[in-house]
C-alpha cells in the first residue's frame, strides 16, 4: 500500500480511505490528469486570446451548436456545487462547529455525480475492497450489488430491538464480531420510511469515533421526513460522514440522473472525488444539472429568507397524502406495516408491507397481481424481506391508491 501524503494525515475521512482503497485507486486521487489541466489553461487563453484555437478539447464543436451539449467538470457545474452546498448549510445549520466550516458548507465541499447510484459506487470502490460493509436490516437490494462489485462483503446489521428501539449495544457488539469498518445507513429507509432522532443520529457518531468507522449516509430522501425537522448525519459526525444526496430524487425528477457527495472534508469532496468521477464517467449529466439549478435556485432563496422551500413543501405535503392514503389502505386489508413507528413510515416514497396471515409468498402474490391486471409492487424478499411487500406510494396518485385498495381482496382471494 502507498504512503498518504504527508498533507493527508489529518482527518478520519481520507486516512480511512486511503487505507481502504487499491493502490491504483491511490494514484488517481493524487495525481492531477493531465488533460483537465490543460483545459483549464486553454479556457483561460481562448478567453484572453480571440484568436486562440482550442486542439485539446474531446468534444465535437460547432457543427450543430444549437443542440450540442459540452462536457461539464468533472466535479459538476460551478453553480450547481454553491447551491448544493448553501441549500444543506441553511436546511441544516451545517456551519462553524465540530470540524464544519466557519461560513458552511461550499463548493468545494460538493462532487456533482450522475446519480446517488454512481456516488455510492465510487464511495464503495475506495472503502469495500476486501472488507466488510454493515447495512441495515431491510436495505435497497442495490446496496449487496454495488457493494460486492467493488469486492466488498455486505453485514447486515440490527439497528434496532424488536420493539423499536435503538439498540446502539446489539450494534456495537454486531460491527466488532464483523470487523465492519465502513457502516453505510440509509434514513430515511428504503424501503421502510424509518428515521432515527437526534438522539439517536449523536449516538450513532459516537459509535463511529469508538470504532474508528467512516459513516457513509445514504440520504437521499432527507427532505421527505414527514414528522419532523429533516436530518443530516453531517450535524452529528461531520469528521467521519459522506453523504450521498440526491436532487433528482427530492425534486422528483430521477431521469436528471443529478446526485451529489458531501463531506466536511473539502481535499476530499473537492480533489480526490473529481478525479474519482472522471476515471469513472468523465463528467456528471449536464443537463440535468441545470434542470436542478432552475429549481434549487428557488428553495435556497427561501431559506435564506427563513421560509420553508416552497417546491419541496409542496412535493412532501402531497407524500404525505399518498402516504396516509396508502397506509389505511393496506391496514384495512390486514397488511402490517413494516415500520419501527406504530406502523406509520416517517419518511421517504415507498413503506414495506407485511402479507396478511395465510398468505406467505411475495414473489407469487406480486406475481399474481401483475397477472390480473390489477397492480404491481416489489416483492419484499429483494429488500431482504420475504413474506413483505413494497409500494412505492410516491408513484401512485390518490385515485390510483383507491384503486389499488379495491383490487387487493381480489388478489389476495386468488393466492390464498
Amino acid at each position: 500500500m502507498g504512503v498518504i501524503p504527508a498533507q493527508d494525515r489529518i482527518g478520519p475521512i481520507r486516512r480511512l480511505a486511503w487505507e481502504a482503497m487499491p493502490q491504483a485507486m491511490q494514484r488517481t486521487v493524487t495525481s492531477a490528469p493531465a488533460i483537465p489541466q490543460i483545459a483549464a489553461r486553454a479556457k483561460a487563453a481562448a478567453a484572453e486570446h480571440p484568436g486562440f484555437v482550442r486542439g485539446d478539447q474531446g468534444q465535437v464543436v460547432d457543427v450543430m451548436p444549437d443542440r450540442e451539449v459540452y462536457y461539464g467538470p468533472s466535479s459538476g457545474l460551478p453553480e450547481l456545487r454553491r447551491l448544493v452546498g448553501r441549500f444543506w448549510t441553511l436546511a441544516y445549520g451545517l456551519r462553524g462547529r465540530d470540524g464544519l466550516p466557519e461560513d458552511g458548507l461550499e463548493a468545494e465541499h460538493v462532487a456533482i455525480v450522475s446519480g446517488a447510484t454512481e456516488g455510492l459506487a465510487i464511495l464503495m470502490r475506495v472503502l469495500a475492497p476486501d472488507r466488510a460493509v454493515g447495512v441495515q436490516r431491510y436495505y435497497w437490494g442495490n446496496y449487496r450489488n454495488i457493494i460486492a462489485h467493488a469486492g466488498g462483503e455486505v453485514v447486515t446489521l440490527d439497528f434496532f430491538a424488536p420493539d423499536g428501539s435503538f439498540d446502539l449495544a446489539g450494534l456495537t457488539a454486531a460491527i466488532e464480531a464483523a470487523d465492519v469498518r465502513t457502516l453505510l445507513v440509509n434514513f430515511p429507509a428504503n424501503p421502510t420510511g424509518d428515521v432515527l432522532s437526534d438522539d439517536e443520529l449523536a449516538a450513532l457518531a459516537e459509535l463511529a469515533r469508538e470504532q474508528d468507522l467512516i459513516l457513509v449516509s445514504d440520504e437521499v430522501y432527507n427532505w421527505i421526513r414527514y414528522d419532523d425537522t429533516p436530518r443530516t448525519l453531517l450535524t452529528f459526525a461531520p469528521e467521519r460522514t459522506l453523504v450521498i444526496g440526491a436532487a433528482s430524487k427530492e425534486y422528483l425528477i430521477p431521469g436528471a440522473r443529478t446526485g451529489y457527495v458531501l463531506s466536511a472534508d473539502a481535499t476530499f469532496s473537492g480533489e480526490w472525488m473529481p478525479r474519482l468521477i472522471r476515471s469513472t464517467s468523465s463528467s456528471p449529466n449536464v443537463l440535468g444539472q441545470r434542470l436542478t439549478i432552475e429549481m434549487l435556485e428557488s428553495d435556497v432563496a427561501d431559506l435564506e429568507a427563513d421560509r420553508t422551500p416552497a417546491i419541496l413543501g409542496a412535493i412532501r405535503e402531497e407524500l404525505r397524502r399518498r402516504r396516509d392514503a396508502m397506509v389505511e389502505a393496506l391496514h384495512s386489508e390486514g397488511f402490517e406495516i413494516v415500520s419501527r413507528h406504530d406502523g406509520v413510515p416517517r419518511g421517504g416514497i415507498s413503506l414495506l408491507a407485511r402479507l396478511p396471515d395465510g398468505v406467505e409468498d411475495d414473489a407469487a402474490f406480486i406475481d399474481t397481481a401483475i397477472g390480473m391486471g390489477r397492480f404491481s409492487a416489489i416483492p419484499g424478499s429483494a429488500f431482504g424481506a420475504p413474506g413483505c411487500i413494497r409500494f412505492g406510494y410516491a408513484g401512485i396518485p390518490l385515485d390510483g391508491i383507491k384503486r389499488l385498495a379495491e383490487a387487493i381482496p381480489e388478489v389476495l382471494a386468488a393466492v390464498s
